[in-house]
Parts: structure tokens; C-alpha cells; sequence
């Protein structure tokens, strides 16, 4: 069980999950390196909330690093 709560009712009924298109949709940073090996797509993943229907979502911070200029990556 997940020690995890709702950012806004504090319930504790959190199932995790995706959001997805034709595909799965990604955050694309703007800022991003102009010439790297790694595309500027972030995996984005969520927790939808069963008690209130509050939806988190959460990107991948390694891949963001990755693809950031190295001033703004740190």
C-alpha cells in the first residue's frame, strides 16, 4: 500500500496511470538543447484520486535534465 495522498482532499485511494492519445502524449520542453541525441518528449505519468477525482501528473526530471541546457538542468 501507498503511503501517498491527495495533494487535495487527502485521500488515500490513488491508482496510477497515463494520459494517452494516438499514443502516448509527452511534455515537450521548450528550452530544450537545440543539438542532442534525445528527443524533448517528457514521459508524462499520473495519479488519479478515487475520493475526489483530483488528477497528478508527473513528468520524468531525469529525462528533462537530460535534454536542458546545462545552467538551467542543475
Amino acid at each position: 500500500m501507498s503511503d501517498r495522498t491527495c495533494l487535495r482532499c487527502d485521500g488515500t485511494r490513488l491508482e496510477p496511470g497515463a494520459i494517452e492519445s494516438f499514443g502516448r502524449s509527452h511534455f515537450k520542453i521548450e528550452n530544450a538543447k537545440f543539438l542532442t541525441l534525445r528527443t524533448s518528449d517528457i514521459p508524462v505519468h499520473g495519479l488519479l484520486c478515487l475520493d475526489c477525482g483530483f488528477l497528478e501528473l508527473v513528468g520524468d526530471v531525469k529525462k528533462a535534465q537530460a535534454v536542458l541546457p546545462a545552467e538551467k538542468a542543475s
